[in-house]
């Protein structure tokens, strides 16, 4: 990825959150982060992965998202220009919870090994 597309998602990053921060009223995006942006090379779309505190409220956050999509495109319109400004579609980002799944095995098989060895 280039350096210019690295910045575009960078600064797509910071304003997004910052819009959901400052304009949404919404208690479900209370402990929500966005963790990951890629932008295509032409500026058409937009990809933004988000993790929430709370497993469960994944479906009605990324609900959420799809229909404040319009507002915060619009938001960022004002705030960033660039050439085109890009559809934001938003997706759970399933990499945090994994590493926590996998960090909880890895310590049950070490628990395990300790117990056979006693």
């Amino acid at each position: 990825m280039s350096m210019r597309m690295e910045k575009v998602n960078r600064q797509l990053q910071k304003q997004i959150m910052e819009i959901i921060r400052k304009e949404v009223d919404d208690p479900i995006f209370e402990f929500f982060s966005i963790t990951r942006v890629m932008t295509t090379r032409d500026l058409q779309e937009c990809k933004i992965y988000f993790s929430l505190l709370a497993d469960d409220k994944y479906t009605k956050a990324l609900k959420a998202l799809k229909s404040m999509s319009p507002f915060i495109r619009a938001r960022l319109g004002k705030r960033i220009h660039l050439k085109v400004l890009p559809k934001l579609c938003f997706f759970p980002d399933e990499s945090i919870k994994y590493s926590v799944e996998i960090y909880k095995k890895i310590e049950e098989i070490q628990k395990e090994d300790a117990d056979k060895n006693d």
